[in-house]
């Protein structure tokens, strides 16, 4: 609506209505507003209507129009769309990954069916730069140029190179290679123990060619064997190298025989075997690399003191019917996911070390607050310990010896440990490293504490009071006439015992809400007790777990970002091993992992966070000079 003009440049007073004449206008216009939605209402309610008896009644028209074969045919179309519909929602989430609709493929690997079956480990790789794994690891390794440099350089050692030095892969491998690589330990002819074997897929059979003869320091044997041409090299090498299905082989003349034997038709590969294809059909199929172990193979290269050693507790070595590994990258993240499948009947008799810890449902994390350093979570921990010594009876009895000596003093102090202590523990436990705040900002130094959950307050309480006098014989100073004993003090309304042990640790414990908790620091039990969780809602945590089994048997999460800058405030940016890789271990932000124990597999997943590069420092500009 135009505002009417009065005149030039004047302004007319408005008239304000009194307090009562506006109270009773709105009134007047929200009883109209109301009766004239009401109305809308009412004529959209009958303009529906009349559109539904419209509708009705041209269906039924249309209806009576049809004859019996045209209502059967109908009918018969309706229910195929219906069945159509019903198909899909149920068949499309598990297409095969080739179909539109079905999920994604493992990488494509055809060197499997090049490898005996007797393989003791295969490892495989599809580097093929046309592919989204690779895309995604290329924008990984951009964060870290130089432990990528320090992998490729290790992986490429493991390939013989022209005149018996390590090859350069974009000068020697690049032009003739067409995308998979492959490495195959098998067990040994003759003298040898292991034998392993380079599988490399050829894009060009005479680029290939052309490296093999480079291979060695010496003048080259030729011998056909069934059928297939093998290279072998002078020198002390002796590399074997031959074209077979596609791949260029190397390795020792043995190992490249027996490639030849398993690529035959009456042939039985690593790709038929059964076993090799349980394990590897229970990884993700979005992945970059894979790998297998055999049972032999686990007992060999797994045990604690193989090359393997460090992935044994993930394997289980005496159980396994054989493991297979995964590494996949997506956007900034590289997740890696180990699977292991179990003899049932081993697993009980020879129980790995994830074996003591039963499935839980974390809820812990809520506990802690969201800027916890460490979390570690498994549930009733003192079960867990309970087996856990029984398996360091069988398999490290002097550890158990030690502990067994341990369980006899405290009886004698009239404390059973097994009885008075575990069962106290609760039914959830986690272990956390927690931040110090203080009035002059954050101390570099980190406190540990242990939380347990649905606990007997009562039961806990005896637990740890009995524990009061051997933890303080055993933390206090030798040269003192009268042991350290544990304070009674108040925090945030708890009572809490506290142990002072050193200037940065005073050992201290409370049972209050269903919680048992021991901290090196009062300040845990104060966030504690004040309701200062929240690590689960915080989204480095959720980011670092989102995706987990829903029941592992361990989660843990750890804060790299912020546990890297707490090392080198305590020194470690002092030393120099350090500093190499300083740059990148700052690119690294959060390390989530979760473990899943059954009684037919062992699952692991892992995934690691990974930041943008380090901005390049900007060059300083020239000082302009004055005239």
């Amino acid at each position: 609506m135009a505002r009417l003009k009065t005149g030039a440049g004047i302004k007319r007073p408005v008239r304000r209505p009194s307090t009562g004449s506006t109270q009773a206008t709105a009134g007047t216009r929200l009883r109209e507003a109301l009766s004239s939605i009401e109305d809308t209402l009412a004529a959209v309610g009958g303009f529906l209507a009349r559109v539904a008896r419209g509708f009705t009644g041209a269906l039924g028209a249309f209806w009576g129009d049809l004859s019996i074969q045209g209502r059967r045919r109908l009918l018969a179309a309706l229910g195929a769309a219906v069945a159509l519909l019903l198909l899909l929602a149920a068949v499309v989430p598990s297409l095969p990954c080739e179909f539109p609709g079905g999920d994604s493929c493992p990488p494509p690997d055809d060197a499997i069916a090049l490898v005996p079956s007797d393989a003791l480990a295969y490892a495989h790789a599809n580097l093929d730069p046309d592919t989204e794994q690779y895309d995604d690891a290329a924008g990984i390794a951009e964060s870290l140029p130089v432990i990528r440099q320090q992998i490729a350089a290790r992986a490429l050692g493991l390939v013989p190179g022209p005149r018996g030095g390590a090859p350069g892969f974009e000068r020697d491998i690049a032009p003739w290679f067409g995308g998979e690589v492959a490495l195959a330990a098998l067990p040994g002819r003759g003298d040898r123990a292991l034998l392993l074997v380079d599988l490399l897929e050829v894009d060009d059979a005479d680029g290939a060619t052309a490296f093999a003869r480079e291979l060695g320091s010496g003048r080259q044997r030729v011998f056909e064997y069934e059928g297939v041409e093998i290279s072998v090299s002078g020198g002390e090498s002796h590399v074997a190298s031959a074209q077979v299905d596609g791949f260029l082989a190397l390795g020792t003349p043995a190992g490249v025989r027996a490639v030849i034997d398993a690529s035959g038709a009456e042939a039985d590969s690593l790709a038929d075997d059964q076993a090799a294809s349980d394990a590897r059909n229970a990884l993700p199929d979005h992945r970059l690399i894979d790998a297998y172990v055999s049972p032999e193979g686990a007992r060999e290269l797994a045990s604690p003191a193989g090359p393997l050693g460090s992935f044994s507790p993930l394997i289980s070595p005496q159980a396994t019917r054989g493991a297979a590994v995964a590494l996949a990258t997506d956007g900034g993240e590289l997740e890696l996911a180990v699977r292991s499948v179990l003899d049932a009947d081993r697993a009980r008799s020879q129980a790995g070390f994830f074996a003591a810890f039963e499935p839980f449902d974390p809820s812990l994390a809520s506990k802690l607050s969201s800027d916890a350093l460490v979390y570690v979570g498994i549930g009733d921990p003192g079960e867990a310990t309970r087996k856990l010594l029984a398996q360091a009876g069988a398999t490290a009895p002097g550890i158990a010896s030690s502990f067994e000596d341990l369980v006899d003093q405290l009886r004698r102090g009239e404390f059973d440990l097994s009885n008075d202590f575990f069962p106290a523990l609760g039914d959830e436990g986690a272990f956390a490293l927690e931040p110090r705040t203080g009035d002059t900002g954050v101390d570099p130094t980190p406190y540990f504490q242990f939380i347990a959950d649905g606990v007997d307050e009562d039961r806990a309480r005896r637990a740890l009071a009995g524990l009061q006098r051997p933890v303080a014989a055993a933390v206090g100073p030798q040269s003192v006439l009268q042991t350290p004993s544990f304070q009674d003090e108040e925090v945030e309304g708890v009572q809490i015992r506290t142990l002072p042990v050193s200037g940065a640790v005073e050992l201290t414990y409370a049972v209050f809400d269903g919680l048992a908790t021991v901290a090196t620091s009062p300040d845990g039990i104060a966030k504690l007790a004040r309701g200062d969780g929240g690590l689960d809602e915080s989204e480095r945590y959720r980011q670092a777990t989102n995706g987990f089994d829903g029941d592992p048997s361990l989660l843990a999460y750890f804060d790299l970002g912020e546990l890297i800058a707490v090392g080198e405030r305590l020194g470690l940016a002092e030393d120099p091993a350090y500093a190499t890789f300083a740059g990148e271990f700052r690119t690294l932000e959060a390390l989530g992992v979760a473990i899943s124990s059954g009684e037919d597999i062992l699952r692991t997943d892992a995934r690691l966070i990974v930041g943008p590069p380090p901005a390049e420092p900007a060059e300083a500009e020239a000082p302009v000079p004055s005239d």
